[in-house]
């Protein structure tokens, strides 16, 4: 039996007239107002002086049942706008808690409250808790060039990762980042190493490669691209029977991957960390990039 899956699998169910549940609620409530109005002042004034009143009612009725406001109801953006409001404007890192507005704080500001980060800092295995959202790990993976694949090797290497996809039984997140890269040490190490190499030649490709190198990082900002790939466990029970668990997951999607050509690495704690303080300071110094390190990907 062929079952057609929708584009959106996150489409509200229609259940009277092509409308969800929710417009079918809005729309109701406000032709049960409308009608409560009618009975209570119909005989009082005249047809048209309801009409005045009422087409203002019936218009916000169907434009809140109807208008979706960035992709969300009009209900949750009031309702997020409302959070934003009452939330304090200024935080502080204090985990013990306020007892009272700090002195710098002006005195007709809101009240400062602690910062409540979304996560603690990795654990020896580089698990991160996401508190209610559970535990999270972050791994790195290599690139392939899919355009330079034939049409047959980029049907297969489609099909195997829909393989990979249709494994997964949790959350799971791509994402792929560029960070500015600091060429000094690379060009170092390429010119130190010139010197070791067997011939000649390729001594001189060394040290014309390290001067085309400090040529380009004086010219534009050079990126290192990174593809990770990060595995999420929703429960928040005990850490150690998730963290079991994301490695048990990371363990089949390496397998899986591994067919591509497409290597899964695991961030280890001090790497994670470090991750997560780059990506919250974007202008930090940049990332320091050697032979060890890898190759420079993308530049700018």
């Amino acid at each position: 039996m062929k079952v057609r899956v929708p584009a959106d699998v996150d489409m509200a169910d229609r259940v009277l007239a092509g409308l969800t549940a929710r417009q079918v609620a809005i729309l109701g409530a406000d032709a049960l107002l409308l009608w409560a109005l009618w009975a209570s002042v119909g005989r009082l004034v005249p047809a048209f002086a309801f009409g005045i009143v009422a087409m203002p009612l019936a218009t916000l009725g169907f434009v809140w049942a109807t208008v979706k406001v960035e992709g969300t109801t009009v209900e949750r953006l009031a309702a997020a706008a409302l959070q934003h409001v009452r939330v304090p404007r200024r935080r502080v890192l204090a985990p013990e808690g306020l007892a009272s507005t700090p002195a710098w704080a002006p005195a007709k500001a809101q009240q400062a409250a602690p910062l409540e980060l979304p996560l603690s800092e990795p654990d020896a295995d580089g698990v991160l808790a996401l508190g209610e959202e559970g535990y999270a790990v972050v791994c790195r993976a290599s690139s392939i060039n899919f355009a330079l694949r034939s049409e047959l090797e980029q049907r297969a290497l489609v099909e195997a990762f829909g393989r990979m996809l249709n494994a997964l039984d949790a959350p799971v997140q791509f994402l792929v980042r560029s960070d500015r890269a600091d060429l000094g040490a690379l060009v170092g190490d390429l010119q130190e190493r010139a010197d070791e190499l067997p011939h000649p030649a390729l001594a001189q490709a060394a040290r014309e490669h390290a001067a085309f190198l400090q040529d380009l990082a004086s010219r534009r900002d050079v990126l290192v691209r990174q593809a990770l790939v990060c595995f999420r466990d929703p429960s928040t029970g005990n850490g150690d029977a998730a963290g079991a668990r994301l490695s048990h997951r990371i363990e089949e999607a390496e397998s899986l991957l591994r067919g591509l050509g497409i290597g899964l690495r695991r961030l280890e704690q001090s790497e994670t960390a470090h991750l997560l303080a780059r990506t919250d300071d974007p202008d930090a110094p940049a990332v320091q990039t050697t032979l060890a390190a890898g190759v420079v990907e993308g530049s700018r």
